[in-house]
Order: structure tokens, then sequence, then C-alpha cells
């Protein structure tokens, strides 16, 4: 597919089309972001999406997504499991300061990249744990400090078998797929509050964002 001639603008209408109004300010952000992966993914493979047009629309749109299909609250503390290179955490933090990001990712190459773009960013209220979701819960014990819970990368099972534990009361757990969450998928400690099914820009296909809470 032909990229676009300006990747600014492929970012500010797609994001606009799902309800996300960024600023200037924010779209050189996610342009300098944008700049960084195609810099580092040339030594270390942080992701196989390689063109603009395809980073900007099926990562960058794709994490922002949430934000349409969840009326995250102001000052929300946001878990992101099995970041990668930094998706969904990153792009929600570049569109929403007010939130506390913690970033999980056990990949050493990606951490450094982690670390490198959230310096270059200058973000603040962002931290990164290099390594994996149960070293996490072990070592941190972060139970009950999280409004938010998310994955892109990671099987929902791997996320909701402990999941609940590190959600407040009226936590949600947000999982991102390509097709509605199996009812198999959902233990009796979860229920499903809704899936949000949009199709991405550019003919990039389908992509489901399912809601779920842990049951009363």
């Amino acid at each position: 597919m032909e990229q676009s001639s300006s990747p600014s603008l492929l970012l500010q209408e797609s994001s606009a089309e799902i309800g996300v109004l960024l600023s200037t300010e924010q779209v050189q952000q996610f342009m300098v972001y944008l700049e960084q992966l195609q810099i580092w993914n040339q030594s270390f493979n942080l992701t196989r999406i390689t063109l603009n047009d395809e980073i900007i629309i099926k990562h960058f749109v794709d994490s922002l997504a949430a934000l349409q299909a969840e009326d995250v609250k102001v000052g929300a503390r946001f878990l992101d499991v099995g970041t990668g290179a930094g998706f969904p955490g990153i792009p929600l933090k570049l569109a929403r300061l007010d939130m506390h990001m913690t970033l999980v990712e056990p990949v050493a190459k990606k951490v450094s990249f982690l670390r490198f773009i959230i310096g270059l960013l200058q973000l603040e209220n962002i931290d990164i744990f290099a390594g994996t979701l149960e070293r996490f819960m072990n070592e941190r014990m972060p139970y009950g400090s999280f409004d938010y819970l998310a994955t892109r990368a990671l099987k929902h099972g791997l996320i909701l078998k402990d999941g609940q534990k590190l959600l407040r009361q009226e936590g949600k757990a947000i999982l991102f797929s390509s097709q509605p969450i199996p009812p198999s998928d959902l233990s009796s400690n979860w229920s499903l509050l809704r899936e949000h099914i949009f199709q991405l820009q550019n003919g990039y296909g389908q992509r489901v964002i399912s809601i779920v809470m842990p049951s009363v």
C-alpha cells in the first residue's frame, strides 16, 4: 500500500475519526516516537510492522481506540502488560498525560527502547518493569493498585488468570484482539461489559476491544 505523504496528517485525521483529538504538540511527539521506532527497528526488530502508515494505524490509532471503547477517568492508574515497543501504553500516555502508566515488558532490547523514548519525550508518571507479569506481581506486590489492566500482545488467559488481584474496586481489563473474545477465555471470575468492534483505516482490518470486569 502506498504510504501517506504526511504521517502527521494521517495520525491527526485517523485519531479524530475515533474521537481522539490530538494537539499539534501531541502529534509532534508521536512523530518523534515514529522516527525512533524506525531507527531502533533497523537494529533491534522491535516490531514486524515497518511502514509509517502501518505503524500509525496498526499501532498508534489501534492503541488510542481504547479511549473510544472506555471513558477512562482522569488520573487513572493504567497497567500495560507485554507492552513491547510501548503499545498501547505510550500512545495512551501521549494522548492523556493525566494517566499514571506502568509498562511491563520482559525483553531487554524493548525495555532499553522504552527507557530511551520515555526520556526523549520527557514523559512523567510512567514506570517500566523489566520482567514478566508474574515477576512484577511477586516483586512489586501491586495488589489493588490499578484502575485498568491492558494487553495487546499476550493471550487473554495469561492476563485474566490473576489480573483481578491487580485491580482496584471497579477496575477493568482492556483486551485488544481481531475477534470478539471467546466465552471460554473468561472464567467465572470475569464478566464481559462490552465489546467495541471497529475497522482500522486504510483497509487494515477489524479490531475488537473487549472491556471486562471482575465478577462480584
